[in-house]
């Protein structure tokens, strides 16, 4: 894609070169030779003497086509493939490998003139190609002034999704908090000596409380000295993995239930806290939680410093209020972007199918024979929210690479009998 830049950008200079008969190889100056070479190493040719530069630019095209989507996993499930790799194809334009395409006269001009068109609509509409960039964008859509369309990851991707005259919906992955957000947390932290986080497992989502984390700048967390979590045996199993996301110190405490109806966590963790003010020194605590029975602990610890941690749609404005009489600074976990922990939402999708494999494997019994109602069983278990199209789109992806081609039932020897074994054969 850089080359076939390069080609563009520098159409005239090459051409006029190329007529003094100056090898492509020899023009550093304006081209990165070293990707040339670089693929040739692949077995991939850039270079053919007799052809015009439509016509060499024709053949990335088509490597690029049939390469692309050897990349599709560097790009996260919630963003739709297609749309992204669209954006480096180059319609209309393609060679073929051994140049069967444009063998004749005819074909060579079809494709010369495709190749012309778009070096026509590179140069009347600048805003589209920063830099000079090709990019594949719907002439018919160009008609906008959308700016600089990398302005942000929530402009560029609603961008994108119009050109498919579809709507991206999965805002909270990708904006992130304000930098006043995120300095008033490093203003808390700077002016703590002895800092805890309390979280409340059974009021917090685990993946955005997360993102917290994958968002902040790690050096500014060193005087952090632990974060405790207090869960319940019905809470997701994503806090078993949580470690994963948060390089600080953590304690896991599951609190048991003397009554199968009522939970222990609240009064766990307020005595935990009471605990680590008194006794461990502990003169800040961040309290991850939305729960309004934490105002009480608040009001009788008037000499703690604290910081809240909450979600925008769990938090009434009377504990807002609350909070801002008392000058407590508050952060909405929900606005620090959801992109970042992306693969711990994978690693524990896939914790939780194999789990489902080695029941199967111990009890001879399976959750469902439905593939669909697997999928949204796990995603339930696991936790797993957002918007109804952004869920079905994160669904859709896990189903293809784990159930539709990772699920196998190989036949075993158990002793003197037979038994059914499954088990996962796609990559993780």
């Amino acid at each position: 894609c850089t080359l076939r830049t390069e080609y563009i950008k520098n159409f005239k200079e090459i051409t006029n070169r190329r007529r003094n008969l100056e090898p492509i190889e020899s023009m550093n100056d304006i081209l990165t030779v070293e990707y040339i070479q670089y693929l040739r190493s692949k077995d991939i040719e850039t270079v053919y003497v007799r052809s015009n530069l439509c016509i060499l630019i024709s053949y990335l095209n088509q490597n690029i086509l049939e390469n692309i989507d050897k990349i599709k996993y560097l790009i996260p499930s919630w963003i739709k493939w297609e749309y992204v790799k669209g954006l480096f194809l180059m319609p209309k334009c393609y060679a073929g490998h051994n140049g069967i395409d444009v063998q004749t006269q005819k074909s060579i001009k079809k494709v010369t003139d495709e190749v012309n068109k778009i070096r026509i609509l590179i140069g009347s509409h600048p805003s589209f190609y920063p830099h000079g960039t090709y990019i594949n964008w719907k002439a018919d859509k160009m008609k906008l002034y959308y700016g600089n369309i990398f302005f942000n990851d929530e402009k560029f991707l609603k961008i994108l999704y119009s050109q498919y005259d579809d709507t991206f919906r999965a805002n909270d992955y990708v904006i992130d908090a304000t930098k006043e957000d995120k300095q008033s947390i490093y203003d808390f932290i700077e002016q703590s000596t002895n800092i805890a986080i309390f979280v409340d497992c059974e009021n917090v989502d685990p993946y955005k409380f997360a993102s917290v984390f994958r968002n902040l700048n790690e050096n500014n967390l060193k005087k952090i000295k632990k974060v405790i979590l207090y869960d319940d045996k019905n809470t997701t199993n994503a806090w078993d993995y949580i470690n994963t996301m948060i390089h600080l110190p953590l304690e896991h405490n599951e609190v048991s239930r003397l009554l199968d109806n009522k939970s222990l966590v609240d009064m766990a963790m307020v005595t935990g806290a009471c605990k680590e003010y008194y006794q461990e020194n502990t003169d800040s605590l961040i309290l991850a939680s939305s729960d309004s029975d934490f105002w009480e602990l608040i009001k009788n610890l008037p000499n703690a410093r604290f910081y809240i941690l909450n979600e925008s749609q769990k938090t009434s404005n009377v504990i807002l209020d609350k909070l801002e009489e008392r000058n407590i600074n508050y952060c909405f976990m929900d606005s620090f972007a959801q992109s970042e922990i992306q693969d711990f939402k994978d690693m524990v999708l896939y914790k939780n199918l194999i789990s489902k494999i080695k029941e199967f494997n111990e009890t001879a019994c399976f959750l469902t024979l439905n593939p669909k109602e697997l999928v949204d069983k796990i995603f339930q278990e696991s936790y797993i929210q957002g918007s109804y199209q952004q869920i079905e789109n994160e669904k859709e992806a896990f189903f293809k690479k784990y159930v539709k081609k990772g699920l196998k039932i190989n036949v075993v020897k158990d002793g003197d009998e037979e038994k059914f074994e499954m088990e996962l054969v796609s990559s993780k």
